[in-house]
């Protein structure tokens, strides 16, 4: 099967073609759209992704997606397909097994958009040269979902700061990809430390692209904390690793597996071997079982930052973190879930309960403090003027530059729900709570990766108010009636209880 690179001047010699899409995508759509004129002439688009098929409004004209079987159904004598992919390759190889022995097609047509374009240029240009002493690093959503913060954050930066730690930064540079590389300038008193713009892939600043693929093309390592596409094109003898952002308990959505995106992934045991291996479509010798980077964070407690977040001096800390339900304004994303309209917070459905829990921490002496996910709408949420209610959002930990895990090591106690930071918190052996009210909807929605969930939640289950005061006053009892739960389940949750995990990452891929 030949593959041809689709262009204009391509596309005029088979105007008389009709053209079969692979891969929904709009900005895809948009730049063949504007260079080609091809609407008229778009007979379907197919995608893997089952969750994309349907049809849609596209400049005044539906279209339909259909999963990838659809392309066996297609007259090859009327009809190309042109794959319209960040990860084309992957789809050619899964294209050439679909249509293995049939006939009537002998091409497929690969459109590349204008990023790709520009990056075949500097991997034509950098494809002999010599790796070099180069670590890159990621972290945070993709650039069109940004939050202020996330791109410096999670498994990578810990990571980073482990290996300024050991002072790395002599051998090799270190090189981020955030979204302002001013904002880090307190980071110009070390040697070999770079920050890059993300975009500057597609930047009109000559000076920015060129930093920005020299450090991609040439760099020995790559780590990263999502499912970027930047990464893609890489040479065989770079080494990409998924970071991830921890081993939890709900399933991957809109997700493509594939053994080929990175060579590494990172887990915590055996038991996420496995499932970050199904859910990835990785094979089992590519993961790593070192911990999680940002568990390290965990074990360097430091009260002190404490003030500037304002949260008052107590005996007792409650971290509450509910789990993102939906998003603020700007952001696409699913909603998992519904909130209480007058407070914005499961169980407490009042602002009088809310107040009644107020009045209980106070006497106690305890302070709850509830982290809103950083893509939650925090307008939402209805919990301001207490005196032990303390309420975090993304912006002042951004401020404060304090990470999750660095937040969590204060905690006497964690109330959480499905999050991976219940996972990472169990290392520290304290009492948990795990609020799951939603538990069937959630289900049916999102999807857990085990069969039964409340196995696997080491802590005391908490299904509605009543579950939840009684929590409340085991913990001002200083009762811990789910301790042995918690210890078998770190055990098989944990392969290693302590803080080297980022030791055990430079370690097992020999970074010296």
């Amino acid at each position: 099967m030949n593959i041809i690179e689709f262009n204009a001047d391509v596309y005029k010699k088979l105007q008389n073609k009709k053209v079969c899409l692979v891969e929904k995508s709009v900005s895809y759509l948009d730049e063949l759209c504007d260079t080609c004129d091809i609407l008229p002439n778009i007979a379907a688009i197919v995608d893997e992704n089952r969750r994309k098929c349907g049809a849609f409004l596209y400049r005044d004209s539906e279209l339909v997606t259909y999963p990838l079987e659809y392309l066996l159904t297609l007259d090859f004598e009327k009809t190309i397909i042109v794959i319209t992919s960040d990860y084309y390759r992957e789809y050619i190889d899964k294209i050439e097994a679909l249509m293995r022995g049939r006939q009537g097609i002998e091409e497929l047509y690969v459109f590349h958009n204008y990023e790709t374009r520009v990056e075949m240029q500097y991997r034509k240009r950098y494809e002999k040269a010599e790796l070099q002493n180069i670590i890159v690093f990621r972290s945070g959503p993709h650039s069109s979902e940004y939050v202020k913060g996330m791109d410096f954050s999670d498994n990578a930066r810990a990571l980073f700061e482990y290996m300024l730690s050991i002072e790395m930064n002599k051998k090799y540079e270190l090189v981020w990809l955030v979204k302002e590389p001013e904002e880090f300038r307190k980071y110009d008193k070390y040697e070999n430390v770079f920050f890059l713009p993300y975009e500057g892939n597609v930047s009109d600043s000559l000076a920015d692209r060129d930093s920005y693929y020299k450090a991609l093309c040439l760099a020995k390592y790559i780590f990263f904390t999502d499912a970027y596409g930047f990464a893609r094109n890489c040479r065989e003898d770079q080494i990409r690793v998924q970071l991830w952002h921890g081993c939890g308990y709900k399933t991957r959505l809109n997700y493509t597996p594939c053994e080929k995106r990175y060579e590494y992934m990172t887990v915590t045991s055996e038991l996420y071997a496995d499932i970050h291996a199904a859910l990835f479509g990785l094979r089992k010798e590519q993961m790593l079982i070192t911990g999680s980077a940002k568990a390290d964070w965990l074990f360097q407690i430091d009260r002190g930052k404490l003030p500037g977040l304002c949260i008052p001096p107590a005996d007792k800390y409650i971290f509450w973190l509910p789990t993102y339900r939906f998003s603020g304004k700007g952001r696409e994303k699913p909603q998992d879930g519904i909130l209480n309209e007058e407070t914005g917070l499961p169980l407490i459905s009042t602002k009088s309960d809310l107040i009644q829990l107020n009045r209980k921490m106070a006497v106690h002496n305890i302070v709850l403090v509830i982290k809103l996910h950083p893509f939650q709408d925090k307008e939402a949420v209805h919990c301001d003027g207490l005196s032990n209610i303390v309420l975090l959002d993304n912006d002042i930990l951004a401020k404060q530059d304090i990470q999750i895990n660095q937040l969590l090591s204060m905690a006497d106690v964690l109330i959480s729900d499905y999050s991976s930071t219940a996972v990472d918190y169990v290392l520290l052996n304290k009492p948990m709570g795990f609020i799951v009210d939603d538990m069937e909807d959630y289900a049916h929605s999102r999807g857990f990766i085990f069969d039964d969930i409340l196995e696997w939640l080491p802590g005391k289950c908490i299904f509605d108010r009543d579950d939840f005061e009684n929590f409340i006053e085991q913990i001002i009892c200083n009762e811990d009636g789910e301790r042995d739960k918690r210890q078998k389940l770190c055990a098989v949750l944990h392969k290693n209880s302590d803080a080297k995990s980022c030791q055990r990452i430079v370690e097992q891929l020999d970074i010296g």
